[in-house]
């Protein structure tokens, strides 16, 4: 969902007579249509020029025209792979009764398979570090801001990478990078931007629920016993760790 949190960076921090803000507008509002659109369609749509539509393509942080539609294509992909919980005949009672009942089952199931030590050296370094960096996309971009919420009040001075990894961070020794991916999307569609997180030259943590992906020697891998339940049980485990932040 790469494309979307872009969008949203830009939309949150321009003003609306930006030809960039107007176009990401219009990403948002339009993205499934996108893929069957021609540039030409999009600056009419827009009232703005070929070129301005180009530039801000690239100051999306993309190559081209193509490599724009390949990001659109992958979110719309991302959208028709989520899962529907209930059956649209459900009554209220009936969906929180199912959510409730298949939720407790998958937080035994993960509870079952924590890695204390694993935890335990993560609150370490992250109590003992100068500088928390975190990265996220999608859904785990919201769980990120937790984190940093949280590591405020604990005076842990906490920075979220921006979704393009466009700005340039000083690492030192003392700091820590925590990687969130939940499905591990982010490692099959953003291989640029993965290859940017593994050069980065700082001590790195990855907390996923998607086996086989090897980014960094510490990886916290989140074992679930329903998929669908995959975000739920991140945002579990990430909740579990702030607790651990009081100890």
């Amino acid at each position: 969902m790469m494309i979307i949190d872009k969008v949203n960076d830009i939309i949150n921090g321009h003003t609306s007579n930006n030809s960039l803000y107007v176009f990401c507008v219009f990403i948002k509002e339009n993205i499934t249509r996108i893929p069957t659109m021609t540039i030409e369609d999009i600056a009419k749509e827009c009232y703005i020029s070929k070129g301005q539509v180009s530039k801000c393509i690239r100051n999306l942080d993309y190559q081209n025209y193509e490599d724009f539609l390949h990001e659109c294509d992958s979110y719309i992909d991302s959208l028709e792979r989520r899962q529907l919980f209930f059956h649209p005949k459900q009554s209220l009672k009936e969906k929180i009764n199912t959510f409730s009942k298949n939720f407790l089952k998958n937080v035994q199931y993960t509870q079952k398979y924590f890695n204390d030590i694993q935890i335990e050296q993560l609150l370490k370094n992250i109590k003992s570090s100068h500088k928390i960096y975190l990265y996220a996309q999608g859904d785990a971009r919201s769980l990120i801001y937790n984190i940093q919420r949280e590591c405020n009040i604990h005076h842990i001075n906490t920075i979220i990478c921006d979704v393009d990894l466009k700005k340039e961070y000083t690492f030192t020794d003392q700091d820590i990078l925590i990687v969130i991916s939940i499905n591990g999307d982010t490692f099959h569609y953003d291989k640029r931007i993965i290859q940017r997180l593994k050069k980065a030259k700082v001590n790195k943590w990855l907390i996923t629920c998607q086996n086989g992906i090897h980014f960094c020697d510490n990886q916290i891998i989140i074992h679930c016993l329903d998929s669908s339940y995959h975000v739920y049980m991140m945002r579990y485990f990430i909740d579990i760790l702030l607790l651990g932040l009081q100890m």
